[in-house]
């Protein structure tokens, strides 16, 4: 099952644009997958970039949860999660106390094309992602975001009530600088 929001972005004041945001799963993840690592090749350096094979292992897990925003039928952003347990290899999940359980949910990647970025894309794929990963019986999301990199990310998760768990140093195989990872929680039953 497909679930659809239907919201909107500016365009002219006669024509808003339609933005539906729907599941991202094994039943279409093959319908989007070139498009998915166009965006994520396109705004991600190499260091944070995923390969197909880890893309498509966090889309299909039958416990995940990804969205993906469509823009007049075009993806225009996405946002990818899957248990935190299928994460244990990641600096961050592989330290943090709920490994081993179920019912935490790693947000492992949003991403919005360039096109609409600063739209309120990326805060309607991420509040939607919370309502549905509450729903369906997880009480945090975690993830992590590059510090310096990443900030407008950063910002907006710290809007929708992330608090900074653990900072990792020298994590990014990479000369960029700052070379800092801000590994976050938010808690979804206060």
């Amino acid at each position: 099952m497909i679930e659809r929001l239907t919201a909107s972005l500016p365009g002219t004041s006669k024509h808003p644009r339609a933005v539906h945001i729907e599941s991202l799963n094994a039943d279409n993840w093959s319908r989007w997958a070139k498009a998915i690592l166009q965006i994520e090749n396109a705004l991600y350096e190499p260091s944070r970039q995923d390969s197909p094979e880890t893309l498509e292992k966090i889309i299909c897990h039958p416990s995940g949860l990804s969205l993906l925003s469509l823009v007049d039928g075009e993806i225009g952003g996405f946002c990818l999660g899957a248990p935190l347990n299928l994460f244990g290899h990641v600096r961050g999940p592989r330290e943090d106390p709920d490994l081993a359980t179920d019912d935490v949910l790693y947000s492992a990647d949003t991403c919005v094309d360039s096109r609409f970025q600063g739209q309120g894309m990326g805060r309607a794929l991420k509040t939607e992602q919370l309502r549905q990963a509450k729903a369906a019986g997880y009480r945090a999301i975690t993830g992590r975001n590059r510090g310096g990199l990443a900030q407008g990310m950063w910002r907006l998760n710290r809007s929708l009530g992330a608090r900074a768990f653990h900072i990792i140093e020298n994590d990014y195989i990479d000369d960029l600088t700052p070379n800092l990872c801000i590994y976050y929680r938010i808690n979804l039953n206060p």
